[in-house]
C-alpha cells in the first residue's frame, strides 16, 4: 500500500437518467466519498457510458491528473467496458479501473432511499479500498496460428469453412459421418420463407446460397476429414493442439481457431410409448416421411404397410418438444414450417385425402409464415388445436386419440397414416466436444455462445455456429457460420491478439510444491518445476484463464490471481461489513 498512497483517485457517480439518482442520494454519497486525502475529485454525471459521458470523464482525466478511477453506474461488464477502453485509449493504464453497480445492486433493489444511499456509501468504500491496491498491469499479447478446426460438416460448418478458406487460411473440417451435407442434405423438399423470394424452388441443397460439397472438395486451403472423429484438444488460444482418430488411424495437426458446428439430432420418438412408434409401419417421423415424399410426384403419397394412397393423414406437431416430462422445454422452430409445407405438398398431390395437423400453438419465426399458414387452411388442411394422448394400432387402422381445446371435446380419428414431427436435440457426442473446450451448456444442454457484441478475445479462439446453439432453420444456420467466419477471419489476418493478464501467478517463496493448484486447473496451465532442490509451480499464461480454482485449493496461499489478489479481494468486504460513517 506504501506506494499507492501518493496515488490520486478520480470518482464519478452515474445518475443514468434518473434510474440511480432518484433512489439514491448521489450528492450525499459524493460528500462522504470526498473526505478521503488521496480522492482529488468527485462528481456526478446523468449518463457516464453516452458520448458526452465519456468527453465529460476524458477531460477530467486530463485536466486532474488522476491515475486510478472509481465509477458508481450501473453494469461494470458493459458499461465498465465502454469507459475503460475509451480513458485506456486516452493514456489511463485500464487495471486501475474499477466500478460499482450501483443500479442493479442498490438503487433497483432497496425502496427506502435512506438505506440505499446508506448501502450505497459501503459499496463505493469497498471500490475506493480495492482501486487503491490495484496495480498498473499490461496485456498479454498471444499469437495465433494461420490454421482452423472446423467441427461438422453440415451446412453450418461447410459455410464457415468455404468463407474462411476463400480468404486465404487453411481449413480442417472434420466430420464424423462418411459425407458432407448433414440433415440438410437428406432433405427431400424445403420450404421458404419470405426472405428466400419468389425464386425458391423449396429445395435448400440445389440453392445459391447454400454452400455446396463440390466447392469444399475443390477449396486447396480445405481438408476434409470424413469417418473422422475428434479424439482431444490441448492448448489454449492461439495454438490449440488437435489429434483426431480418421479410420482406426490417428492424425495431429495444431490450429488457431475452432468452429464447433455439431448440428442437432431430431428426437427419439420410442421415448414417447403412448405414440406407439415402432409397433406400425405407418407411424412414421417427420424424416421418414420426407423420404418418401421423394418420389411423390412420380408414385403419389404411399404408405409403408400396403402401398396404397392413404385416405387419412394426421401430423403431430411438437413431438419431444415443449414437453418436459416427455421430451424437451424448448421449441424447434422448424417443425411447423416443415409440417404445413409437407402437408400443402399432399394436399397438392392428393386433394381427395384428409390431412390433419394436431398442435398446442403454431410459432412462426420467419415472415411469410402467416401466408404459408393461411394457404394450407384454403386449399383443406385441417388444424385442430390439442395435444395427442396417445395413437393406437387397431384393425390395419391408427386411432388417435387427441383434444380438440376449441370445441371442447375428445377427438377419436381413424387414420390411415400418422406423421410425427420430431424436434431437435443436441447432437450426439457434443456434451464431450463442448466439456474438451470448457463450453458452457444451457439448460436445454446446447451450447452456450458468447456475446458477439463482446470484445474478441472473450471467446478465446472457440466460435459455435448453427445448430449447436440451438435449434435453426437452414438460412439461419448458413448466415450465423459465415458472421462466425468472418470474426474468425479478422483474428487470423491479425496474428495476434491481447488478452487481459488476469492470470494465476506464484508467490515461489510461499510455494511448497504440492501440485493442489495443478489439480485444480481444467485447462492445464500450471506445472510443476525443480528449482533450488524443491518443486514450485509454474504458469503458462497463454493456457490460463484466470478462473481462480487454483487460488482456491492453495492451501498455503502461495497462489492468487493478477488483479485480483487476496488483499484486494478481502480489501472490498471489510468496507462492505464496517460501519459507514454518516
Amino acid at each position: 500500500m506504501e506506494e499507492n498512497k501518493k496515488s490520486k483517485i478520480g470518482i464519478y457517480l452515474c445518475r443514468e437518467n434518473g434510474e440511480i439518482s432518484d433512489r439514491i442520494d448521489l450528492e450525499e454519497v459524493a460528500a462522504f466519498l470526498r473526505r478521503f486525502e488521496d480522492v482529488i475529485d468527485v462528481d456526478i454525471f446523468d449518463e457516464l457510458s453516452s458520448k458526452e459521458g465519456i468527453d465529460f470523464l476524458i477531460n477530467k482525466y486530463l485536466s486532474k491528473k488522476f491515475d486510478r478511477i472509481l465509477i458508481g453506474g450501473a453494469i461494470p461488464n458493459i458499461q465498465g467496458e465502454t469507459i475503460r477502453n475509451a480513458l485506456a485509449s486516452a493514456g489511463m493504464n485500464k487495471y486501475l479501473f474499477e466500478m460499482i453497480n450501483l443500479r442493479e445492486q442498490c438503487a433497483w433493489v432497496h425502496p427506502d432511499k435512506g438505506e440505499a444511499t446508506k448501502k450505497a456509501k459501503s459499496l463505493m468504500l469497498g471500490g475506493l479500498e480495492r482501486v487503491r491496491r490495484l496495480k498498473p498491469l499490461e496485456d498479454i499479447t498471444i499469437p495465433i496460428k494461420d490454421s482452423v478446426l472446423v467441427i461438422g460438416g453440415g451446412v453450418a460448418g461447410m459455410a464457415a469453412a468455404l468463407e474462411i478458406a476463400k480468404a486465404g487460411h487453411k481449413v480442417y473440417l472434420v466430420e464424423r459421418e462418411k459425407e458432407l451435407g448433414g440433415r440438410a442434405y437428406k432433405l427431400a423438399t424445403t420450404f421458404p420463407t419470405h426472405n428466400c423470394g419468389i425464386c425458391c424452388m423449396q429445395y435448400c441443397k440445389e440453392c445459391i446460397f447454400t454452400p455446396k460439397i463440390e466447392d469444399i472438395e475443390r477449396n486447396p486451403f480445405i481438408e476434409v476429414m470424413l469417418n473422422t472423429e475428434v479424439k482431444e484438444i490441448t492448448g489454449g488460444f492461439g495454438n490449440r493442439h488437435v489429434k483426431v482418430v480418421q479410420n482406426g488411424n490417428e492424425k495431429e495437426f495444431d490450429v488457431g481457431a475452432i468452429v464447433v458446428a455439431t448440428g442437432s439430432k431430431t428426437f427419439d420418438p420410442y421415448r414417447i410409448p403412448s405414440y406407439s412408434y415402432g409397433m406400425s409401419k405407418d407411424i412414421m417421423t417427420s424424416m421418414e416421411f420426407i423420404d418418401i415424399m421423394r418420389h411423390a410426384d412420380i408414385t403419389g403419397v404411399r404408405r409403408p404397410s400396403d402401398g396404397k394412397i392413404p385416405k387419412v393423414i394426421n401430423f403431430v406437431l411438437c413431438v419431444g418438444s415443449r414437453d418436459k416430462s416427455k421430451g424437451n422445454l424448448h421449441c424447434s422452430l422448424v417443425c411447423c414450417t416443415y409440417t404445413i409445407g409437407i402437408a400443402k405438398e399432399v394436399k397438392k398431390l392428393h386433394p381427395e385425402t384428409e390431412v390433419y395437423i394436431h398442435y398446442i400453438d403454431l410459432r412462426g419465426p420467419y415472415r411469410g409464415f402467416e401466408e404459408f399458414y393461411m394457404d394450407a387452411r384454403e386449399i383443406g388442411v385441417r388444424f385442430i388445436r390439442g395435444k395427442v394422448a396417445e395413437i393406437i394400432p387397431e384393425n390395419g387402422k391408427l386411432i388417435i386419440r387427441a383434444e380438440d381445446t376449441d370445441a371442447g371435446i375428445i377427438l377419436n380419428i381413424e387414420s390411415d397414416l400418422v406423421v410425427l414431427a420430431v424436434g431437435q436435440e443436441p447432437s450426439e457426442g457434443a456434451d464431450r466436444i463442448a466439456k474438451m473446450l470448457h463450453i458452457q451448456t444451457d439448460i436445454d444442454n446446447f451450447m452456450k455462445d458468447v456475446n458477439p457484441m463482446l470484445p474478441a478475445h472473450i471467446r478465446r479462439g472457440v466460435y459455435i455456429a448453427g445448430c449447436a446453439q440451438g435449434p435453426k432453420g437452414i438460412r439461419y444456420s448458413i448466415d450465423d457460420a459465415k458472421s462466425v467466419a468472418q470474426e474468425i477471419i479478422a483474428l487470423l489476418d491479425a496474428g495476434k491478439i491481447n488478452i487481459e493478464r488476469i492470470t494465476a501467478k506464484v508467490n515461489e517463496d510461499r510455494c511448497r510444491g504440492c501440485g493442489r493448484c495443478a489439480e485444480a486447473c481444467v485447462f492445464k496451465a500450471i506445472s510443476l518445476v525443480p528449482k533450488d532442490g524443491r518443486r514450485v509451480a509454474v504458469v503458462d499464461e497463454y493456457l490460463c484463464e484466470g478462473c481462480g480454482a487454483c487460488a482456491a485449493a492453495c492451501c498455503n496461499k502461495a497462489m492468487t490471481i493478477s488483479h485480483y489478489e487476496r488483499e484486494q479481494i478481502e480489501s472490498i468486504i471489510s468496507s462492505l461489513v464496517q460501519e459507514v460513517e454518516e
